[in-house]
């Protein structure tokens, strides 16, 4: 065999199977959420959501329960979120204020609370 046809045949066998490679690396990193962004939920649907899911809400804080215990409203219902003090990155908001919090999905029981790991004002 010519060996310019034999280093052709060799190269486009090597593209071939760099091309499957990186097309399953964009089919892997699109299945584990890499570089999406993040869908908005609603309070309503975190009922539905796996403990340990991260989810990302919009609405209010309309109460301070204590504790580090607030809660948050959108215009499906209200759910407890737990916001630590250093959460918080030295803002404050009023129960006016629309908020987007991402936070993990804690169930107990009956009981679903977000633990929010994020905060952040919308504009």
């Amino acid at each position: 065999m010519n060996k310019n046809l034999f280093l052709g045949l060799l190269g486009i066998a090597f593209l071939g199977v760099y091309s499957l490679s990186m097309a399953q690396n964009d089919d892997n990193t699109a299945a584990s959420g890499e570089n999406e962004e993040t869908a908005i939920m609603t309070v309503s649907q975190i009922g539905n959501i796996e403990e340990d899911s991260i989810v990302t809400l919009q609405g209010n804080l309309t109460q301070n329960l204590g504790n580090d215990t607030y809660v948050f409203t959108d215009s499906t219902g209200n759910i407890n979120v737990i916001i630590e003090a250093g959460d918080w990155n030295g803002t404050t908001f009023d129960p006016e204020a629309v908020v987007m919090i991402s936070g993990q999905v804690d169930k107990n029981g009956d009981v679903t609370e977000l633990d929010v790991t994020e905060i952040q004002a919308v504009q």
